[in-house]
């Protein structure tokens, strides 16, 4: 079920309108590991590990951009959702109720 789901956000990851409206529907019917730090606390930490990515030329779909919505975000807080699947897993990027959603990173395992 985790793929399917995984698949499906990859699928509309470029209209962020559309996930949020996705994860609305699943979030209750899903189990996803997830937590809630300070927006600046989780850029700091993504965008070292998007300066590390750059450097090792090791990139994960849609790293860059959520690291720049968080920049130029207003949210106090961020929560970061983890989707694992068998192939791939991802994570998700939001306020704090899923109301705006910041973005996704995607990874094979």
């Amino acid at each position: 079920m985790s793929d399917k789901i995984i698949d499906d956000l990859y699928s509309i990851r470029d209209h962020l309108d559309q996930v949020q409206s996705y994860i609305n529907k699943i979030k209750n019917n899903l189990i996803m590991d997830s937590f809630v730090q300070t927006r600046q606390h989780l850029y700091d930490i993504y965008n070292d590990r998007l300066d590390l990515s750059n450097y090792t030329k090791n990139y994960f779909d849609g790293h860059k951009e959520v690291v720049t919505r968080m920049k130029n975000s207003d949210l106090q807080n961020v929560r970061l959702s983890v989707i694992d699947g068998d192939k791939r897993s991802c994570s998700i990027f939001s306020s704090e109720d899923f109301s705006t959603i910041l973005g996704v990173i995607f990874y094979d395992n």
